[in-house]
């Protein structure tokens, strides 16, 4: 039973605990959603899938938007160090008691629908974007499409960042499969921006089928990495000789092309002054430069195939350690494979999560002759620390929730 005087991470500790639904069907949350008026918006929708580079592309949309005057909604996940982080009005997070407020609003017409945590919390994201007079909306997809929360609004452009193999437990063990799912976020006769250059079958199957419009990369829009530059080619306009970014370049030209389908004017000076500025926490943040250290929330192959490409850009002239957390569900080879020949000693530990891969698990993958195995995140990170000179490097990586546990450090 909830308590009106209810504190956020009460509220948060009681969805956890309701957090028990396992098959995913929309047609209680809509109507739900329905109940609660949110269904229909007057705020422009974009809703981002993809297995990586989502939130990146998501920061982008935002931070050219509100440069150019208008009044954006983000609704993002998962946040790194507290929950308010996930929504955003206008670049800034709402007071906890706002999130609070929208969480009784939920509870009040749920009346016993079993919901998942992501589920409660999406209802509740919509409430506070309701109360603000919003040009668009920005929705992260959590997980898949088809039957991810956000999927209950009708986006008047969807985007597609990539297709990887990751949660293969619920989206399915291949790329045709992983596609379908995150395919549905595609609406009958509105804009699709694809940013995968290897599609699968099932996108263009998925996409005949709801009849809608696919706008792919390398065919409707594209981009060009330079040395010190980059280049966007689109059907109305080319850009050249545009800055450096502090975020991957796919996910910049994705946003970028989006914006061009939509409705919204941005101006080229605006694009040229503010896209290098665009930054989010987590992603290849460098901490300090003498050590490098540097957090990065790589928690799939590509994911940390990036990250690979990153740590040789950046030129490190001595040793690398690595500390990692992994959860169980995920390829942990696949993740630590990437980076396998750069790491010089691997510090691993379990998350402080469930869901994480216990020592026993991490002794599996991780090569014998130069990883230890510690009890925590804190704990691998002070022993690397007692090796590192000012030449190496310390990357924390694996999980969201590592990075989490590191930032939250008082170190």
């Amino acid at each position: 039973m909830i308590n009106k005087n209810y504190s956020l991470s009460l509220w948060l500790k009681y969805l956890e605990q309701l957090d028990k639904k396992r098959i995913y069907n929309l047609t209680e949350l809509k109507f739900l959603a329905k109940k609660l008026g949110l269904l229909k918006s007057k705020s422009f929708i974009f809703t981002v899938a993809g297995t990586n580079g989502k939130g990146t592309t998501c920061a982008v949309l935002e931070r050219l938007l509100l440069d150019s005057g208008y009044q954006v909604g983000l609704y993002t996940s998962p946040h790194l160090i507290n929950f308010v982080e996930r929504v955003r009005i206008n670049g800034f997070v709402l007071h906890e008691e706002e999130h609070i407020d929208s969480f009784q609003n939920v509870e009040l017409v749920r009346n016993g629908v079993l919901l998942t945590y992501f589920e409660f919390i999406t209802l509740a994201a919509l409430i506070l974007f309701k109360r603000y007079s919003l040009d668009c909306i920005i929705l992260e997809v959590g997980l898949g499409g088809r039957l991810d929360a956000t999927n209950i609004i009708d986006s008047d452009i969807s985007i597609i960042t990539n297709i990887g193999i990751d949660h293969t437990s619920i989206l399915g063990r291949d790329r045709i499969s992983i596609a379908r799912e995150k395919c549905g976020v595609f609406r009958k006769n509105k804009i699709s921006v694809i940013g995968e250059t290897d599609i699968p079958c099932s996108m263009y199957q998925i996409a005949k089928e709801k009849k809608t419009i696919l706008k792919k990369i390398d065919i409707d829009w594209s981009w060009e990495k330079k040395r010190n530059y980059w280049n966007f080619f689109h059907s109305t306009i080319q850009l050249y000789n545009l800055p450096e970014t502090q975020v991957p370049l796919s996910s910049a030209a994705t946003a970028l092309s989006t914006l061009y389908y939509s409705r919204f004017k941005i101006k080229e000076k605006i694009i040229r002054k503010s896209i290098s500025n665009v930054q989010l926490p987590g992603r290849f943040q460098v901490i300090s430069t003498f050590p490098y250290i540097i957090v990065d929330v790589a928690h799939n192959p590509n994911a940390a195939f990036y990250l690979s490409q990153k740590i040789d850009e950046i030129n490190i002239t001595g040793k690398i350690y690595a500390v990692v957390g992994i959860l169980k569900d995920k390829d942990i080879l696949g993740i630590i494979d990437p980076l396998a020949n750069k790491i010089d000693h691997w510090f691993t530990a379990p998350l402080k999560t469930i869901r994480t891969a216990t020592k026993h698990e991490l002794k599996k993958f991780f090569p014998i002759h130069n990883t230890s195995i510690l009890k925590s995140i804190e704990i691998a990170y002070k022993k690397a620390l007692i090796l590192v000179k000012k030449e190496d490097a310390i990357i924390i990586f694996g999980s969201f929730l590592t990075v989490s546990e590191f930032l939250s450090l008082k170190i």
